[in-house]
């Protein structure tokens, strides 16, 4: 009897079995990815994974939300923003959704407002303005 046959199975379902898993969870499933972020925003990634990981995805942050807008797409779809204009921008937008709240079509009342507030609010809205888009 060949045992080809068998040893090409075997080989096909380590890979679906083992190899697949393994890369669709570093790709995907790692909260410790993206080690790069420099000490000073070290504070607005912890406060962005705290107060607003569960909701959102943010790639700089290693979060993926599963009720809010995934930020990364929402705020800069073509990538980070680079020049200071662009960022001011996305944080004034991020501290109106932080302060005001935010509704959608479907669902009103989605994000209440006053989340947070103060100091933690600004870190939160410097890092995701600074880092949106990376993903």
């Amino acid at each position: 009897m060949n045992k080809k046959p068998f040893v090409i199975f075997g080989l096909v379902l380590v890979l679906l079995a083992v190899a697949i898993p393994f890369w669709a969870f570093e790709r995907d499933g790692n909260i410790e990815k993206n080690q790069g972020i420099p000490p000073q925003d070290t504070p607005g990634k912890e406060l962005f994974q705290t107060n607003c990981g569960n909701c959102h995805t943010l790639y700089a942050a290693g979060t993926v939300g599963d009720f809010g807008p995934n930020l990364d797409q929402k705020l800069a779809p073509a990538g980070p923003a680079t020049d200071k204009t662009a960022i001011d921008g996305i944080n004034t937008q991020v501290m109106t959704a932080i302060e005001m709240g935010a509704d959608s079509p479907d669902v009103p009342g989605r994000m209440p407002p006053g989340i947070v507030t103060g100091t933690v609010a600004e870190e939160i809205a410097h890092f995701v303005s600074k880092y949106a888009g990376e993903g």
